[in-house]
């Protein structure tokens, strides 16, 4: 592909999601469940299936790489499927009327059935986009390029999602908490921008798909060639569980702060805009090192990180909840980042090209069933638990609480799961460690080149050689780094300036 059309088509890739973010921002998320919630008066259980929904609907993946397969035809697959998915939020748009006003009872099940629909297409979609756009972007910038495109887009979700809270809080206090239409402006103006998003999709010119040896048909038995690719089967394993364990709370924070602690959703939605800041920071971070120490070793230090935050939502009561849930957000929106984008890098790394739309269907179709089936056993236990409350030194213990213990629980079982994952030329987590260290001090600015070196000799040698080595080198610098303090005291204007200016150069 010509540069110059390769270059025109990532930029508007980017376009696409950023337009895309708005979409999901406005129409979902913590929205579509105060919709859920405050007007069609959804109970716990009905919130687990909805979250459930968009991962059942992974199944169908498999379809839609049987037809990629067989015809080749990535983006228009992607457009029809993706198109179909947003306009039927003209049906949720319209439940508030007075059409629907016979089937009041029956409303958070329409919602239901729209949703589950319209994640069906969505998932045809996202099998078909991931064939699509990997092909497109170069292996060597993958990590880099959709660490930039996911920051856009969270910076893109953030505004609009801290501007909708502001609205809906304005809305309800001139009207009321049960008056739907702020919510449905918000629908509108979603459904809104991701049919601009879709123009700009269609804009990316297709790429084409390796061509086989031989022509003898698409076979079925297809789909269990990546079952016998034991590191790809380790891939599928871990994600599974780690998705389980993550997705049995991940519902319910959003219902924790709505029903138990009373936050407006002005509030919410500045709590999930410091949530966002650390993703853009981190995104930013995350990618440069994701190409150059591997996935596996981000994975792993994000997950250790990740498993304190359910503790951390505990220690948030009435009245009392800034600082936790500040700080829960700020974890979870850094290290979240860090752990996503790695989980993709590394799906496509371990993807063969011949024949990748098998491999991500099938990939997607069992972490999506197994992660569905999360929240709905976490709607379940909120029901059952529903009259279980206790105190635990001077805190009162409820049935959320109890779910989100269950979730740390879980995801310290599964973390090692990723051990058995192999990434060729991947780094240790120590060398992870060491590189967030040097990124996020600002004295000694981004990506330090000297660590980075430092730490990348001779990966393979043990890692406690390796701690070893790095002590003895970083005792030996610290001198030179003393004296060189000054120094860096004058460049410490210039190097973010410089890193800006790198940012907005393009990917080639």
């Amino acid at each position: 592909m010509d540069p110059k059309v390769q270059n025109r088509a990532l930029n508007f890739s980017i376009i696409d999601g950023a337009l895309s973010a708005v979409m999901g921002s406005l129409a979902g998320g913590i929205f579509l469940m105060g919709f859920a919630l405050k007007f069609l008066k959804a109970e716990p259980q009905q919130i687990g299936i909805l979250a459930a929904l968009p991962m059942f609907a992974n199944l169908v993946q498999i379809f839609g790489s049987y037809i990629i397969e067989k015809t080749g035809k990535k983006k228009t697959l992607c457009l029809f499927s993706i198109l179909a998915s947003r306009l039927l939020w003209i049906l949720i748009i319209m439940l508030p009327l007075a059409i629907f006003a016979a089937f009041s009872d029956w409303r958070i099940w329409m919602l239901v059935a729209v949703i589950a629909v319209s994640s069906l297409f969505g998932s045809l979609s996202g099998v078909s986009w991931l064939a699509w756009i990997s092909d497109l972007v170069p292996q060597n910038i993958r990590g880099s390029y959709f660490g930039k495109r996911n920051m856009i887009a969270s910076a893109c979700g953030m505004v609009v999602i801290l501007l909708g809270g502001k609205f809906l809080t304005v809305w309800e206090a001139r009207f009321s908490e049960s008056n739907p239409y702020g919510f449905i402006i918000l629908f509108v103006l979603g459904l809104t921008a991701g049919l601009i998003a879709a123009w700009f999709l269609a804009r990316i010119p297709e790429t084409e798909s390796p061509k086989k040896e031989t022509d003898t048909g698409f076979n079925f038995s297809v789909f269990f060639q990546p079952l016998k690719d034991r590191n790809f089967l380790a891939l599928i394993l871990f994600v599974s569980a780690w998705m389980f364990a993550i997705q049995i709370a991940a519902p319910f924070y959003g219902v924790f702060m709505i029903e138990n602690l009373k936050i407006n959703f002005s509030s919410i939605t500045i709590f999930g805009t410091f949530a966002t800041l650390a993703t853009l920071l981190m995104m930013k971070i995350w990618g440069p090192i994701s190409d150059r120490l591997g996935n596996k070793p981000i994975i792993i230090v994000s997950g250790w990180v990740l498993i304190i935050i359910p503790f951390i939502w505990i220690l948030a009561l009435p009245g009392k909840y800034y600082v936790p849930i500040l700080v829960a957000h700020i974890l979870s929106g850094a290290f979240m980042a860090g752990a996503v984008l790695s989980q993709f890098n590394i799906l496509i790394k371990l993807s063969p090209k011949l024949g990748r739309s098998v491999y991500l269907a099938l990939f997607a179709a069992i972490t999506g069933l197994v992660g569905a089936t999360a929240p709905i056993i976490g709607g379940i236990l909120s029901n059952a638990l529903a009259g279980v409350s206790f105190t635990f030194f001077t805190y009162n213990i409820s049935n959320l609480h109890l779910i989100f213990i269950t979730s740390s629980v879980l995801q310290i079982a599964t973390i090692f799961f990723i051990l058995k994952v192999k990434e060729p030329a991947a780094a240790t987590p120590v060398a992870v460690v060491m590189q967030l260290k040097n990124d996020l001090n600002l004295q000694a600015g981004i990506a330090s080149s000297t660590d980075f070196l430092m730490i990348e000799l001779k990966k393979t040698e043990g890692i406690l050689k390796k701690i070893d080595r790095v002590s003895d080198e970083l005792a030996g610098k610290s001198e030179d780094k003393i004296k060189k303090a000054l120094d860096k005291g004058e460049k410490f204007v210039k190097k973010p300036w410089d890193k800006f200016k790198d940012f907005l150069k393009s990917d080639d």
